[in-house]
């Protein structure tokens, strides 16, 4: 081997120093802003990365604060060995006072926390089977797991919660260490030694320093055992009654010689069938899950006819499709969609990000998008986003971190930065409304600017002159549109720019009250035009609880023709947004885009607007 370093090597060393140096980064960023309030595209910024460099680091943006984890200092082979006074630790009080003020203001932290100590409970569950065919008195591998991890789980987190509170950071770790120790020692004759093997002696109580506070139980804090414990409802039952057991457990003679819990570390992978409410073995193990070359065997078919006939993508005879079925519903065969995503580098989901869930538009274009991905294969993730510009760049880095195939979002205030990452993911992205042209981007919307217009040109049709309009609290996106086209509407009508437009919330609740601003005036609108019909709604509320008879009074036009506005009395007379044709031309959009069937950079789908007459109107 050369003395210089190699080619290799040197790649691997300014990879390990970016991937810290990024790590450190969004660090210095949290302690800054919070968790929450720190993007990935601003640690790309801030590391002077690109976001697909911090993506392949960290798929996940929890994974950024948890790199450099300062107080943990114990494996899962090193649980299994036994947790002694080591498996806490301080390198650097001030590091981790900052790292625990970030996890104690996260809410996102704590649940991923939780999440890392069940897949530490997994892997030591594993390390703690016993070999084939053993019998043991002792509780299964998983239980004992469930109850050494959440006694850990709940002294880290003890530790961290105090530290960020103040408490100096030795102190604190003393009494966790006290607190661990307190849950672990009962354990010792459950887990130490062959099974059938006599009990050790009775631990003495764990050494408490002078002056030191006793240990709380185990319900104490927020890092209780039932918070992480991965399995069934019966195991987590059971840990979170052993736990508590075994932190209240009677204090042992002094006489007796200290001692952590310990394991047989010879014992293999897998444990036998075992009787009692501990015994994993009890539980009835779920049959072998039927595969792809069952199905082919029993059909009389080739593996590759089967994937043919689940995917669609070859032709396969009709008398063959039969077989096929009736072989996946005798066995009961499901494709495993993870072994898929793996072969084909396709985690087979689509994004969907909306503004707002409770609005009938949305789940109707969610259906349209189910219509079209549905038989294509592809499920879908649907993130809400209440309007707001923060929620809509975490849920577009959500969406990556989660390896979505396509993306597609209805949002009101993403800007074209906001959407890098994904565009340099290699996520193929459409934009559902607005005008923003953008390469990587493609656009499928209403004619939202046309139908406006035309809906301020049939009131003005009608006879009314003082047209007000209803908008949301910042006109973006499609709203800006529909604002656009109002104003070139009475524009082309000859009338002075309108005063009579009032921005509000994107509800019902906000339609009421942009309309009872307008009426407030002294020189009130005959018409408002509201830009979505939940807003209309509203104003037909305000209208009837102030007596006005629509449309003699007040005329009120919606946009959108949600299942609701033919409901209402009277009917509200709006502009048909499609949204179920326009989910569907987005998703169809974004197979194109998977299969390569489209070469421009950019593309843009427009889908006219229809009037629909009403009483309201």
């Amino acid at each position: 081997m050369s003395a210089e370093e190699r080619p290799a090597d040197r790649r691997e060393r300014k990879k390990a120093e970016s991937r810290r140096a990024v790590a450190e980064t969004a660090l210095r960023l949290f302690a800054e802003r919070g968790f929450d309030g720190v993007t990935i595209a601003e640690v790309a910024e801030a590391a002077d990365v690109s976001a697909k460099t911090v993506f392949n680091y960290f798929p996940v943006k929890e994974q950024l604060f948890f790199e450099h984890e300062p107080l943990l200092a114990v494996s899962p082979p090193e649980m299994a060995a036994g947790l002694g006074e080591g498996a806490l630790r301080v390198a650097d009080e001030a590091t981790l006072t900052t790292y625990a003020r970030i996890y104690r203001d996260s809410g996102t932290l704590q649940a991923y926390g939780r999440e890392l100590f069940a897949a530490r409970q997994r892997e030591l569950a594993v390390l703690l089977a016993r070999p084939e065919g053993e019998r043991s008195p002792r509780p299964a591998p998983g239980m004992l797991a469930a109850l050494v991890t959440a006694a850990l789980h709940q002294a880290w987190e003890r530790v961290l919660l105090e530290v960020a509170e103040g408490r100096a950071a030795a102190e604190a770790v003393g009494e966790g260490l006290l607190a661990l120790e307190s849950a672990i020692v009962p354990l010792a004759g459950l887990m130490g030694g062959p099974a059938g093997a006599e009990p050790p002696p009775a631990p003495a109580p764990p050494h408490r320093p002078e002056g030191a506070s006793r240990a709380p139980s185990a319900s104490r804090g927020r890092g209780v055992a039932a918070g992480h414990v991965a399995g069934g409802d019966q195991d987590t039952d059971a840990a979170t009654r052993g736990a508590a057991a075994a932190a209240h457990a009677p204090s042992p003679a002094q006489s007796a010689p200290r001692a952590v819990a310990t394991v047989d570390r010879s014992a293999a992978a897998g444990h036998a069938a075992q009787p009692g409410l501990f015994s994993e073995g009890a539980r009835t193990p779920r049959g072998d899950r039927p595969s792809i070359t069952r199905v082919a065997e029993l059909a009389g078919v080739s593996a590759t006819t089967v994937s043919h006939t689940l995917n669609g993508r070859r032709p396969v005879a009709e008398e063959t499709r039969r077989r096929v079925l009736r072989a996946i519903d005798e066995l009961g065969y499901r494709p495993n969609v993870l072994a898929r995503g793996l072969r084909t580098s396709r985690s087979q989901t689509i994004g969907l990000i909306i503004p707002d869930i409770t609005n009938p538009f949305y789940p109707a274009l969610a259906r349209g998008f189910q219509d079209v991905l549905g038989p294509a294969g592809y499920d879908q993730i649907i993130g809400n986003t209440d309007g707001d510009r923060n929620l809509e760049r975490a849920a577009i880095e959500q969406m990556i971190a989660r390896q979505v195939d396509g993306l597609a979002f209805a949002v009101f205030h993403t800007h074209a930065e906001d959407l890098m990452p994904a565009i340099e993911a290699g996520i193929p992205v459409v934009r559902l409304g607005g005008r923003l042209a953008q390469r990587g981007v493609d656009l499928v919307h209403s004619d939202d600017e046309g139908g406006a217009a035309e809906a301020t040109r049939y009131l003005l049709s009608r006879g009314y002159r003082r047209i007000g309009f209803v908008c949301g609290a910042q006109a973006e996106g499609p709203a800006a549109e529909r604002v656009a086209g109002y104003r070139a509407a009475l524009g082309d009508a000859g009338h002075a720019p309108s005063d009579l437009v009032v921005y509000t919330d994107f509800s019902r609740a906000g339609g009421a009250e942009g309309a009872s601003r307008l009426l407030d005036l002294p020189h009130p609108p005959d018409a408002v035009l509201c830009a979505n019909d939940l807003m209309a709604i509203g104003a037909l509320d305000t209208a009837g609880a102030r007596g006005l008879r629509v449309p003699d009074d007040l005329a009120v036009m919606g946009f959108d023709d949600i299942e609701a506005a033919g409901l209402v009395s009277p009917g509200l007379t709006t502009m048909a947004n499609p949204a179920r044709e326009i989910g569907r031309a987005s998703a169809t959009r974004l197979l194109e885009r998977l299969e390569g069937r489209l070469a421009e950079p950019y593309s843009e789908i427009v889908i006219p607007a229809r009037l629909v007459r009403r009483r309201s109107a």
